[in-house]
């Protein structure tokens, strides 16, 4: 061919986020190039073409430079002070999937309501953290988010009045005291570890919807009695009960500020297996707090 074309196509506002919003070419259609150089400097590239005409050689460059992402919109975000507050940054909606380490969330207080085979087992409170440490994943703030943490938390199951806890070989069963005996207190505690899935969703800019499921091992339960009477007063600790080993509940919270809020759960499953225990299911609600 005896002409020969270089086209240089430089799409600038694509490689760069602070150039203008606009997206422009820029296109430059040289005829006869002899020579063609390409160089770069740090975020700065020029290109320089000769090309010969009648006098010498003509000299046609062109100089761009390409800005890094900022450090400001990194793909690993630490929230400081644990838990509290959104990050109020415009535009983050369309922003890249970020990492985000919270700690000490949800904090939880409330009362839980059992039902099924309760017997004489009367309602009673539970408190815990849903999430000493959790990972959360989003586009920014005021965008559907997931995550998933690592807590833990303690439910009671107190006995009616009137009544007590009995071990009878493995099975843990309830029983009304004797006369001529006063029953001060007959509790049985379950502490757990949980790891909550959650997806949260904002509502506006200062409340939020959070719903999931919240895995439970019940790695340690007992049962307490004390009895007074009258002259002397005795304790009675059962330990080694056959609780399940895991439940699974399900929880929604509704949040206001990323700092309080109300919850509510429910657990579909028995915490004991027949015959090891009375078959009582539960729900509950109550409180939490962010810190």
């Amino acid at each position: 061919m005896n002409r020969i074309y270089l086209t240089i196509l430089l799409l600038f506002p694509m490689l760069s986020l602070a150039q203008s919003p606009e997206a422009v070419d820029t296109v430059k259609l040289i005829n006869n190039p002899e020579k063609v150089t390409v160089s770069r400097s740090g975020d700065t590239t020029l290109i320089e073409v000769e090309t010969p005409v009648s006098y010498g050689k003509n000299l046609f460059s062109y100089e761009v430079t390409v800005a890094e992402p900022s450090e400001s919109d990194p793909l690993v975000d630490f929230e400081i002070p644990f838990g509290i507050g959104r990050k109020k940054e415009q535009g983050s909606a369309h922003r890249r999937l970020q990492t985000s380490v919270f700690a000490l969330g949800h904090l939880y207080v409330g009362q839980r309501f059992n039902y099924s085979d309760k017997g004489a087992v009367k309602n009673h409170m539970e408190a815990g953290v849903r999430d000493v440490l959790g990972i959360r994943w989003s586009h920014g703030p005021y965008t559907p988010s997931f995550s998933i943490g690592v807590g833990f938390g303690v439910q009671n199951y107190g006995a009616q009045d009137g009544f007590i806890y009995v071990k009878d070989g493995s099975r843990l069963t309830m029983v009304a005291a004797g006369d001529g005996c006063k029953v001060k207190s007959s509790m049985m505690s379950v502490v757990n570890f949980q790891i909550p899935l959650l997806l949260t969703l904002p509502i506006g800019r200062d409340v939020t919807f959070a719903a999931g499921a919240v895995g439970c091992f019940n790695t340690y339960a007992q049962a307490r009695t004390e009895l007074d009477f009258g002259s002397h007063k005795t304790t009675t600790l059962y330990k080694g009960l056959q609780q399940r080993l895991f439940t699974a509940e399900l929880t929604a919270t509704l949040g206001i500020c990323d700092i309080i809020g109300v919850y509510a759960s429910w657990s579909p499953m028995t915490l004991f297996q027949s015959p090891y225990g009375p078959q009582l299911r539960s729900w509950s609600i109550g409180g939490t707090i962010n810190f």
